[in-house]
């Protein structure tokens, strides 16, 4: 025969329950544990505290211009090895054009690249009072820097039985195609002012945003 619980267990137990009513007729008893509602009730406050004052907004025709110029940064380092491609596809030659004013001022100094970054990272993403689907498509514009960096680097460590064959063609088309579909993509929507989904850049983009965010600004 189970033995009562004195009053110290009893408080014990019913420290740990609480009643959740569903229908004036029905109660159904739920047990929680102290620790886990602690820890809930931590992150909530963490989540509330770096996304308060988090500028939801439109995007001003500003942001959208300055994106647009940003979506121009992973073309200069695509077309920096497109040469073969161009000279072997010269209808798209006139697409080296657009880059040229940018050209110059972006490769005046190796770490150009780097001060770039970490200015708009921190004086831009992290800045919650600039709208945040302006702070995302500066964010892509980033994240698709990096993506043809990592091609390029790609291209340059290809092995020597590859690299001048047809296969080395085909790979330069390819880059070059894909990064040029995904900056206008973005583009066309960062005109409009909505947010662009491209699979798995774009959940970066979101992460880093929200890392940005938790940091403060």
């Amino acid at each position: 025969m189970q033995q009562p619980c004195n009053d110290q267990q009893c408080l014990s137990i019913l420290s740990l329950t609480q009643l959740v009513p569903l229908h004036s007729s029905d109660v159904v008893l739920v047990t929680t544990t102290a620790s886990d509602g602690d820890a809930a009730m931590e992150e909530d406050e963490t989540k509330r505290a770096w996304k308060a004052g988090r500028n939801e907004g439109e995007m001003s025709w500003g942001w959208k211009l300055m994106a647009s110029i940003l979506y121009i940064l992973p073309w200069v380092d695509i077309t920096e090895k497109s040469i073969y491609f161009t000279e072997r596809f010269p209808a798209f030659a006139w697409m080296e054009f657009f880059t040229e004013p940018i050209e110059h001022w972006y490769n005046l100094h190796e770490f150009v690249p780097l001060i770039i970054f970490f200015g708009l990272y921190l004086g831009i993403v992290r800045n919650k009072q600039i709208s945040h689907v302006a702070r995302y498509h500066i964010m892509m514009g980033v994240m698709l820097d990096i993506v043809a960096m990592i091609l390029i680097v790609t291209e340059e460590n290809l092995p020597t039985g590859i690299l001048w064959t047809p296969w080395s063609d085909l790979f330069y088309a390819l880059t070059f195609w894909f990064i040029f579909l995904m900056i206008a993509y973005c583009m066309f929507f960062c005109f409009l002012g909505w947010y662009c989904e491209i699979p798995l850049i774009s959940e970066g983009v979101y992460m880093q945003i929200e890392q940005a965010e938790s940091m403060g600004g």
